[in-house]
């Protein structure tokens, strides 16, 4: 059977190599810094984990430069949607050296009321496809976001 001639091309259950092993592990740890700056009520810092021209598409929404910026600022300052972001495994496959692909399932909470130890409940599960690239300042960010709701509302 014949090596496969690009990281994208490598079969499940076969070992990857470092660099491809480094680029998930970096891309990984952006997916986790968003969940946990919304949470965290930081959203209005994710926009420094895109790159300057990154994009974010919700359905027929598109954000990006001042527009992505003022989405996630608004997100921060809106209270009401307090909650708790769980991604599920995510598949990876570096494309190039510096380009990359990430699909996450991910669930998502929210406190059924404000009133303090409601447990939180599902509300919607939502399928994340983000483009990565690689700067040349080593590190990795989202050159695009696409965000589908597989179930739920929100």
């Amino acid at each position: 059977m014949a090596e496969p001639t690009t990281a994208a091309e490598r079969q499940p259950g076969t070992e990857p190599d470092l660099a491809a092993l480094r680029a998930r592990v970096a891309c990984l740890d952006v997916i986790d810094a968003i969940f946990r700056w919304v949470d965290d009520g930081e959203a209005a810092r994710t926009v420094e984990l895109f790159t300057p021209d990154g994009e974010m598409v919700m359905g027929p929404w598109s954000f990006s430069g001042a527009g992505l910026a003022a989405a996630m600022q608004a997100r921060q300052e809106d209270s009401a949607k307090q909650g708790v972001h769980v991604p599920a495994a995510s598949s990876f496959r570096l494309l190039s050296p510096t380009e990359a692909e990430a699909q996450t399932y991910l669930h998502l909470y929210r406190q059924a009321d404000q009133r303090a130890g409601t447990a939180p409940v599902p509300r919607a599960v939502t399928l994340l496809t983000d483009r990565f690239v690689q700067g040349d300042d080593g590190r990795w960010r989202i050159a695009r976001r696409v965000v589908d709701i597989i179930a739920g509302g929100e």
